[in-house]
């Protein structure tokens, strides 16, 4: 699955409103621009609500080794 930064979602919404404020854009360029900007909103809305800014941003290493043999050991 991609993990996208809500960073670069926010620098590609940014290019398409520049993008569609160009005059010699074919109305189906428009369309596909329109397109992409209303999904990258919607994406960035989940994002935020998702609170995606909050989230932990120190790794925490865990010893696989230790947790797979113990569940080994279990049963």
């Amino acid at each position: 699955m991609w993990i996208i930064k809500l960073k670069a979602l926010k620098e590609t919404r940014s290019f398409y409103k520049v993008e569609l404020e160009k005059e010699g854009l074919t109305g189906k360029q428009r369309d596909s621009y329109l397109l992409a900007l209303k999904s990258i909103e919607k994406i960035i809305g989940e994002k935020e609500r998702s609170g995606e800014k909050r989230k932990h941003k120190k790794f925490i290493a865990h010893d696989y080794k230790t947790v797979f043999q113990n569940s080994k050991s279990e049963h």
